[in-house]
């Protein structure tokens, strides 16, 4: 369900999502962190809202807060199949992973002039980069099936409800991008992110979602079902329906802010995403630590051209950009 890993002075923690989310994991690390540091001989001042292994179980901490914020609305509509990338997969073992560094300030600075938030300016630039291989396809002569494309964007949902929960508690909203309508400029890109985030983020809408997704577990018929029915049933659907909707992932989980103390001892701190599905190929995971965003891709496929077209957007606007690791 979850490990940790140490090679040298690196240590990782991997959690599957049944148990947390990557806010969850993330406390988790945080108070790793602080308990290592204290018995390697270290003098941390106040941990600074960190959750210590000794201090007592809150209620709050291990609730369902799908549970307790539910509400039976009408559900949301039905969105279409999107677009996937047309690249081939590499041999087993697939997954590739490439970290990239850039200055907190510059991407900032970036964002704001085009008064957008940074998430919002990263959506639109990995859909800008979507858009520009589907019409290459095109241009080959290629026909595509689907015409949409669309970025799964996970929402604490912490921040929109008050909740202290460590349990899963994030759903997704799904900008995206409709090529039946034509080809976008980047700024219309830009400016359909920022709406349809602001938009699908609103309190209502996101209930909307999460009332569809608890509506299904409270099912009579889904409780009863066998656990290792369940499991291969949800595998099946996310394989044969929930994959098929979007064309990439990406994940911000933000700033992470530690003590004066901790930071001086910690040099960096980055998130891989969870690894993608054969038909999505392509993820990607954002943190922010210092003065350093770090992006990570991981890619199932033989070419890196998604993240390349991504980070040269990046670097003609301005950025400069660091590559940590490519293998």
């Amino acid at each position: 369900m979850y490990r940790v890993l140490i090679r040298g002075n690196r240590i990782s923690v991997e959690f599957i999502h049944i148990l947390t989310d990557g806010s969850g994991a993330m406390e988790y690390l945080k108070s790793l962190l602080y308990t290592y540091l204290r018995l390697l001989g270290n003098s941390i001042g106040s941990p600074e809202g960190i959750i210590l292994p000794d201090s007592p179980i809150s209620e709050d901490e291990v609730e369902d807060s799908y549970n307790r914020f539910f509400r039976k609305l009408p559900p949301p509509g039905e969105i279409s199949k999107a677009w996937h990338l047309p690249f081939r997969l590499n041999e087993k073992p697939r997954l590739r992973v490439l970290l990239a560094e850039i200055k907190v300030d510059e991407i900032l600075e970036l964002s704001r002039n085009n008064k957008v938030s940074l998430t919002e300016y990263l959506v639109a630039v990995y859909l800008f980069s979507l858009q520009k291989i589907y019409l290459i396809e095109k241009e080959k002569g290629i026909k595509q099936k689907f015409n949409v494309l669309r970025i799964e964007l996970p929402v604490n949902m912490r921040n929109k409800l008050p909740s202290r929960t460590m349990r899963n508690f994030s759903l997704f909203v799904t900008p995206e991008i409709d090529l039946r309508l034509g080809i976008y400029t980047f700024e219309e890109i830009l400016k359909n992110v920022r709406n349809y985030i602001q938009a699908s983020s609103d309190i209502k809408q996101i209930a909307r979602f999460m009332s569809s997704n608890v509506s299904h577990e409270k099912l009579l018929f889904i409780r009863v079902l066998p656990l290792i029915i369940k499991r291969l049933a949800i595998a099946a659907f996310y394989r044969g329906l929930g994959s098929k909707k979007c064309s990439g992932i990406i994940t911000n989980l933000g700033v992470v802010r530690l003590s004066e103390e901790m930071e001086k001892m910690i040099d960096s701190i980055h998130i891989v995403p969870p690894p993608p599905n054969t038909r999505v190929k392509v993820s990607c995971a954002i943190v922010s630590f210092k003065d350093k965003v770090k992006m990570c891709f991981c890619n199932m496929t033989e070419s890196n051209e998604l993240e390349q077209s991504i980070l040269k957007h990046l670097s003609d606007s301005g950025i400069h950009i660091k590559i940590l690791n490519n293998n």
